[in-house]
């Protein structure tokens, strides 16, 4: 029953209009549900999880290397991952480069029809990614 609120509180957070936040929080609940995967997959302490030296990088290749994460559901980590840092580290970020990131992300399943909605493909695939990695905990 958790996860299933989860999701749906992920959703409503990303209905903001502030797209600085809707990267920024995506990509931060992707990131916590990799730092618990971590946690209870490989037992690996959260005090070391946190520190700055232990990157989405090195997660991922632990989950790589172990065949937890693969194919569309890495992609879509990784491209969101490139996302979070044009908003972290830009103040104005390149559109055109975040519209061609998002055009690369996956569904993960059927393809959503399309809405007019700004950035609907974004919203949908954060949802898709965060609970395809939340079944793995």
């Amino acid at each position: 029953m958790q996860k299933n609120s989860s999701a749906v509180k992920l959703k409503k957070i990303l209905e903001t209009t502030n797209e600085r936040d809707l990267f920024l929080v995506g990509h931060m609940y992707i990131e916590n549900t990799i730092d618990r995967i971590l946690e209870k997959k490989f037992n690996i302490p959260s005090k070391s999880i946190d520190s700055t030296l232990f990157t989405l990088n090195l997660k991922m290749d632990i989950l790589t290397e172990s065949g937890l994460i693969k194919g569309n559901l890495k992609k879509n980590v990784e491209l969101m991952s490139r996302i979070r840092n044009r908003y972290a580290h830009k103040l104005a970020p390149n559109e055109q480069r975040i519209g061609n990131y998002i055009r690369e992300l996956n569904y993960l399943g059927v393809a959503s029809k399309s809405t007019s909605k700004k950035f609907e493909k974004y919203r949908i695939c954060v949802i898709r990614t965060f609970t395809a990695l939340e079944k793995m905990l």
